[in-house]
């Protein structure tokens, strides 16, 4: 059997990945480059691609997030990037305005979005989910949602892993 080590310490990684709670984030108005480069460091740490200035732009442009205020973003644009980079790898943008919509209807988006936090991080820590105080569906949808994005980044770094340990055979038809 071959071994993944690359792989395998890419899971033992995620053990490790906690995204910051709502109050732990910068309240002062942070420009484009600060939200790029806080966003891409959490998002690196589960090996999601990283987001750019100009997807940031075209999702102000798109109304997906709100405009800055004299080019300053605040902690909810933030909060919604560090969402959006974290479900766009198996989700459309789309989707993910509409996830967060259903998630921020009970609660307020600081609470949803700490709900988030805790739901990832147990998943990320190999533990079983429990949030108290929170509604049971919109706990379900979003352990499922990041279950699909883990799966989907673990499928990526596998095949990546047993591409590097062993390249395709190339099958030639036989007429």
């Amino acid at each position: 059997m071959i071994e993944n080590n690359q792989y395998k310490q890419w899971q033992e990684q995620l053990i490790h990945v906690k995204f910051p709670r709502w109050k732990e984030l910068p309240a002062l108005g942070l420009y484009i480059d600060q939200v790029v480069t806080i966003v891409n460091e959490q998002l690196s740490g589960v090996g999601v691609e990283p987001l750019t200035k100009s997807m940031v732009n075209n999702y102000v442009k798109k109304k997906i997030i709100q405009a800055p205020v004299k080019k300053k973003y605040a902690v909810n644009q933030l909060v919604d990037l560090l969402i959006i980079g974290f479900f766009k790898p198996s989700f459309s943008i789309e989707e993910i305005r509409r996830g967060i919509a259903q998630a921020t209807l009970q609660s307020y988006p600081q609470q949803a979005y700490d709900r988030f936090v805790t739901i990832l991080d147990q998943k990320l820590a190999g533990k079983k989910v429990a949030v108290e105080n929170a509604d049971a569906q919109t706990v379900e949808l979003t352990s499922l949602a990041i279950d699909a994005v883990l799966a989907h980044l673990k499928a990526i770094h596998l095949v990546r892993e047993m591409r590097c340990q062993q390249a395709p055979q190339v099958v030639v038809k036989k007429k």
